[in-house]
């Protein structure tokens, strides 16, 4: 009898795994044999469930960005409820993957123009549900100057080998209350 697969359970299972296998190559850093390889299919395999590493990227960034994965809890575990924990949950979260996904963006932009990046709808993507996260912590008119702390506190406490605190970049976000 043959196996029957849930096949979008085992797409989601495939972009899930790619994260990491981004997280750590770059987008650019392996080809789709690479990336099979790296997650024990064939490559015929995964073209079978993505039509291109573009695809394959856009479904991992999905699953990466949904809500309860930027806090780091399982789809059934509830986000904490304060603004310090939600927040502190989140930052730590970042900061585990935060130094691969700096290197990850970077090289997602690298050689493309500044209007290209722009008009990038996966980037757009990304950013409005950071953005729509983070006025559960500010005001709407101070989401994106909070995204910037968020993003400068980790840039700076991964450049000072984790000497800044992530409840200090936490209270920096919810000082602009």
């Amino acid at each position: 009898m043959p196996k029957i697969i849930d096949r979008d359970a085992y797409r989601s299972e495939l972009a899930t795994k790619a994260i990491d296998v981004f997280t750590e190559h770059g987008y650019n850093g392996l080809g789709m044999r690479g990336i099979a390889n790296t997650l024990g299919v064939s490559k015929s395999g995964l073209y079978h469930y993505f039509s291109s590493k573009k695809e394959l990227f856009e479904a991992s960034t999905e699953i990466i960005t949904q809500r309860h994965n930027l806090y780091g809890v399982k789809d059934e575990e509830k986000i904490p409820k304060s603004n310090s924990g939600a927040l502190t949950a989140m930052l730590t979260t970042l900061d585990d993957r935060f130094q691969g996904e700096i290197v990850l963006l970077l090289d997602y932009v690298k050689n493309r123009e500044p209007q290209d990046i722009a008009q990038d709808e996966l980037l757009k993507k990304a950013d409005t549900r950071f953005m729509d996260e983070l006025t559960s912590f500010v005001s709407a008119d101070k989401s994106e100057q909070a995204y910037a702390l968020m993003v400068g506190g980790l840039m700076l406490r991964l450049l000072n080998g984790n000497q800044t605190s992530i409840s200090t970049i936490t209270s920096w976000v919810l000082e602009l209350n």
